[in-house]
């Protein structure tokens, strides 16, 4: 047993260094978030002003500063600004919520469980994407589901030592707040409410005192500073700008969606387990109303199966609630889903269930068709488009067609670990080898334009604008300028710029048959350079 043990230690090891960390350098910054994150970081240190964030030469009070600060360590102790130096804290970050998983599981169940869970979320399709690029939601998520565990673990842990989950429960959720602002507050407050209801427990009155002091003791200095200095500025956009005026919807961010966004978003963001976990969840209906009626005598580990299920539950209806949505923002879910299908997958291991294996005999036909699809789907690409993807469809096959043979060959012998195993190298291997060439995918519509005109103007000493392409922020970061004049809709402005000298004048290729007659100097897939001398 003991050796098994470490086997199982040693797969979810090597699940997260090749799928998290071995190329996380590979790839550029993405446009638009990571490379205005990134950016703003690196000024932060070479201006040595850790308090006030800057972007583009302008105040930016849309965010709290924990983002960055981490950004700047990881700068200092790596020596360099890089695309490895930048993704790195976030990456090592979010090894916190999941340790937490792991003990949490291992406590209420044993070491199987623990392991199967921590690899069910290490290889969940939008976890995988996300919490691999610098951006606010990755540290986000990595502290307030670290905070929501905190909390679970006071339902679990002696006596004597429930106090200390308590403290930790406010203080990462304090520095969930100086990470993203509001929600890092009331997503945990919302999951204590509601379970202290439900469980009737009165613990949380207990600890709350010393729990808030400790809350503001992080959470005020940093906010008390900016109102005092930049009030009312400050108010009018952190306060009620990018939290009040976002959550009610308010064309703040221009990212409304329907109410059931994210339950479309977590459709595929849960792939593969999502083939397992939406059976179960429809079944499990039917019985709800007697579980959930015992649920305060129930055992341990029904009661931690009823804290995620509940969690998850206050997440997706709190952001779903929210009249701005982007697909980031439900991230902090994932962990908690993670379990539920880890509890899945785990009673399948151990005891062969005729709802899961109908629900994987679904996935294997899906991955036997995406198998197939990848083979022809640059018949049907237009022909630009075909030739970037070719990279992107023949690792995607490599990877594709042993794995959909083992899990085939897997499931018809009822081989129901190696099965999971199978699909956690699968899911690994898109993490760590497809991911890059999926986003250099991308990057070739636009994105590679921008990269290499910043880099030309670094190299000849030259400023650089935009007329009506919006904010490409891969422009002022691999540029290294303080400062890219993004502008729109002004033919005054648009003149006086075609003619100034040392300047890359950037506009988009459908733009160009509305301006006047131009000089075309340098032409990408989507912008080119009409201003400045270029080579």
């Amino acid at each position: 047993m003991k050796n098994k043990n470490i086997i199982l230690c040693l797969i979810t090891v090597l699940v997260f260094i090749t799928g998290y960390l071995l190329f996380l350098g590979s790839y550029p910054l993405l446009d638009v978030d990571e490379t205005r994150y990134v950016d703003m970081s690196k000024e932060m240190l070479r201006s040595g002003d850790f308090l006030t964030l800057y972007l583009n030469g302008e105040y930016f009070f849309e965010k709290p500063p924990l983002f960055f600060w981490l950004e700047c360590l990881s700068f200092k102790i790596f020596g360099n600004v890089s695309e490895w130096s930048a993704r790195v804290p976030i990456v090592l970050l979010s090894l916190l919520p999941l340790g937490f998983l792991f003990a949490l599981c291992k406590k209420v169940k044993n070491f199987k469980f623990a392991v199967i869970s921590a690899l069910t979320l290490l290889t969940s399709l939008e976890y995988i994407f996300i919490t691999k690029i610098a951006i606010l939601d990755s540290v986000f998520t990595s502290l307030v589901t670290t905070s929501c565990f905190c909390y679970f673990y006071t339902f679990f842990a002696q006596e004597k030592n429930k106090k200390y989950f308590w403290y930790l429960t406010y203080v990462f959720s304090a520095l969930a707040v100086l990470a993203k602002g509001i929600p890092g507050v009331v997503i945990p407050l919302g999951v204590i409410i509601i379970c202290s209801i439900i469980f009737r427990t009165k613990e949380a009155f207990k600890y709350a005192p010393v729990g808030t002091i400790l809350f503001l003791v992080i959470t005020l200095p940093w906010h008390i500073i900016m109102f005092n200095k930049y009030n009312p500025l400050f108010f009018e956009e952190y306060i009620y700008k990018h939290h009040i005026l976002r959550f009610l919807g308010s064309k703040i961010i221009d990212r409304t969606q329907p109410w059931y966004f994210y339950l479309i978003t977590l459709f595929w963001g849960l792939v593969p387990h999502i083939f397992i976990l939406l059976p179960k969840l429809f079944s499990k209906f039917k019985t709800l109303a007697g579980d959930f009626k015992g649920i305060r005598e129930t055992d341990d580990y029904t009661k931690f199966l009823w804290l995620n299920a509940i969690t998850a539950v206050v997440i997706l209806l709190f952001f779903s609630s929210s009249g701005g949505k982007l697909i980031t923002y439900i991230v902090p879910a994932y962990p908690f889903f993670a379990v539920l299908a880890g509890s899945i997958w785990f009673k399948y291991i151990e005891e062969d269930t005729k709802l899961v294996r109908n629900s994987l005999l679904v996935m294997n036909i899906f991955f036997a068709a995406a198998t197939v699809g990848m083979c022809f789907v640059h018949f049907i690409l237009p022909r630009e488009i075909a030739v970037n993807f070719m990279p992107v469809q023949i690792v995607s096959v490599i990877i594709l067609f042993p794995f959909i043979v083992c899990s085939i060959w897997t499931f018809l012998n009822n081989k129901r670990f190696a099965n999971f195993i199978t699909l956690v190298i699968f899911m690994t291997l898109v993490s760590g080898i497809v991911t890059p060439f999926a986003y250099r995918f991308d990057y070739a519509f636009g994105q590679d334009d921008l990269m290499r005109f910043a880099k030309f103007a670094k190299e000849n000493n030259q400023t650089i604008s935009t007329y009506e392409t919006g904010k490409r922020y891969s422009l002022l970061y691999y540029s290294g300028l303080s400062y890219v004049d993004f502008h729109a809709d002004d033919p005054a402005w648009f003149e006086k710029e075609l003619v100034r000298k040392n300047n890359l004048l950037i506009v988009r290729n459908k733009d160009l048959k509305n301006l006047p007659p131009v000089e075309i100097r340098q032409k990408g897939v989507k912008y080119s350079v009409i201003g400045g001398e270029t080579e």
